[in-house]
């Protein structure tokens, strides 16, 4: 389930979600560079989205930033992040053909449909992660596929000391940069140190690192 934070109640959308990566797996929903939406996700191992990124292209940049997370029982969420945010991969980045169907959720693609069996077979698993990525953290991704779509999940909360994973809400705020990747020499998933919201004062200030 998704919406934008900015927008009424009733246009809150309902969609599956899924456990697997690839590129196929159709976008529930769009967002424009420099906006914001929130993901309400389910427990582990089932992401949210994927998101689509109006305009974005393989080989331009996205920086992700969270804004804020909680728990979908409204109890105090701490220090909660997601364990898993990411975009698609693109046909070449996957792996050997004969992936296991079976447990396959695929979002919008129904269940003992022929694209179900076409792209079960070949899409990555959902593996669990516990990355801390708190509020304000700032992700840099590479774009694979037209629209980028980012997916995220697997949040998890402090709980008695230790920390496990929860239905919550997260909110993030996508940027662009067009040919990113090769302006910037980026070509894998980069964390940024908690600086600025403005994608081109925040890249500038770490070229020569990230080269």
């Amino acid at each position: 389930m998704l919406f934008t934070p900015a927008a009424p109640l009733r246009t809150v959308q309902y969609v599956p979600g899924h456990n697997r990566w690839h590129p196929d797996i159709p976008a529930v929903a769009e967002v424009i560079a420099g906006g914001s939406v929130r993901l309400n996700c389910q427990g582990a191992d089932v992401l949210c989205g994927p998101i689509g990124v109006v305009g974005a292209e393989p080989g331009d940049l996205i920086m992700i930033e969270i804004l804020g997370l909680g728990r979908l029982d409204g109890c105090f969420a701490g220090a909660g992040h997601p364990g898993i945010l990411g975009c698609a991969p693109s046909h070449a980045m996957l792996r050997n053909a004969g992936n296991d169907p079976s447990g396959a959720l695929l979002g919008r693609i129904a269940p003992a449909s022929a694209d179900h069996e076409r792209v079960a077979a070949r899409a990555e698993p959902v593996r669990a992660s516990c990355r801390k990525l708190p509020p304000r953290s700032q992700i840099l991704l590479p774009v694979h596929v037209p629209g980028a779509r980012i997916s995220a999940g697997d949040l998890h909360f402090p709980d008695e000391g230790g920390c496990r994973t929860q239905d919550g809400w997260l909110d993030l705020r996508v940027h662009l940069t067009k040919r990113g990747m090769e302006r910037f020499r980026v070509s894998e998933p980069v964390l940024m140190p908690i600086t600025t919201s403005s994608l081109d004062a925040t890249v500038a200030g770490l070229t020569v690192e990230v080269a």
